[in-house]
């Protein structure tokens, strides 16, 4: 067995590696730095492997950019790395190892290398947002695939996954984590009334990316989102499909208009959406009251608001 070996100076810190016949495999990571970029070669040979637990519960770091190079990545390589946003994977075969990102809270995008132009295509698809989510919400890591992402098949195994997750009871998932002793659940304190409102929110989340990312969407699944968001808009027993909105997406029209397409605004919740964005901008407030004025046929819309903005 190779001797272990050290390289300085890369992404604001060392790394530990073993060099191989076929190539170099990085051990580990010692380190303070927020972007990582690992090189295709080190020593004039190949840069192959990350090897497991290479960057377990590195705190810092934001980005990493893998070399297309990598063939094999090990087992929680990149677990409890707690401010991950990005990481730039090689778009071919990778063999890989269990729980990845397990505890990669805010991982927010899984980017398959490419060109420019490939990589703003899969952008406006909402591929790499769908590669993170698979890992860290569907939690299902035969969709972690560089080479079939974005194919019919693994769209719909995604939908799936999907479907199937707002399917579950909202307090799924709460008696094995207050049984472990979690004292954190996405960053709060949760008891036995506010653990399935963060949940429900969690699956709203998804639910509102995927249709305003409706790549390969069947009109199946597109109405069982829809359905789920009218289950909890404004004026129900669960109005966190509202709340949502008003909390992180005030001033986010794009959000309207799927909360509206989900047939969420009704005559009878109206005047109370229109109340909870007064002091947002004028044009959400607008969208609003010619909403009501195509859709409720209201001779005189804009005599229920106060047009002082």
């Amino acid at each position: 067995m190779e001797q272990e070996k050290m390289i300085e100076n890369i992404g604001g810190g060392q790394f530990v590696y073993v060099p191989g016949k076929k190539g170099i495999c990085i051990k580990r990571y010692r380190g303070t730095g927020e972007k990582i970029v690992i090189p295709s070669e080190i020593d004039g040979k190949p840069v192959i492997a990350i090897e497991r637990k290479a960057f377990l519960s590195c705190k810092t770091i934001r980005e990493i950019v893998l070399s297309d190079t990598i063939e094999e990545i090990g087992d929680w390589a990149f677990a409890h790395a707690e401010k991950l946003r990005t990481i730039v994977i090689p778009h071919h075969t990778l063999s890989r190892g269990k729980e990845l990102f397990l505890g990669c809270k805010r991982l927010r995008e899984i980017i398959l290398a490419g060109t420019d132009e490939e990589k703003a295509l899969r952008a406006s698809q909402g591929l790499g947002r769908m590669l993170a989510l698979a890992v860290t919400i569907l939690h299902d890591y035969f969709l972690f695939d560089p080479v079939e992402t974005g194919s019919d098949a693994w769209v719909r195994r995604w939908d799936e996954a999907l479907v199937g997750l707002i399917g579950l009871d909202d307090l799924d998932g709460f008696e094995e984590l207050w049984t472990c002793g979690e004292e954190d659940y996405e960053g709060k304190d949760y008891d036995i009334k506010s653990y399935p409102v963060e949940k429900r929110k969690m699956k709203l989340r998804v639910v509102y990316f995927r249709l305003l990312y409706p790549y390969k969407i069947s009109d199946t699944v597109r109405t069982a989102l829809k359905e789920y968001l009218a289950q909890h808009t404004k004026g129900t027993d669960t109005p966190e499909a509202w709340e949502l909105i008003t909390e992180e997406h005030q001033n986010d029209l794009r959000y309207y208009h799927v909360f509206a397409g989900a047939g969420c605004i009704t005559e009878d919740n109206f005047d109370s959406l229109l109340e909870d964005v007064k002091d947002g901008s004028a044009e959400i407030k607008a969208y609003l009251l010619r909403y009501k004025e195509e859709h409720f046929n209201a001779k005189d819309a804009f005599a229920s608001f106060d047009l002082d903005w």
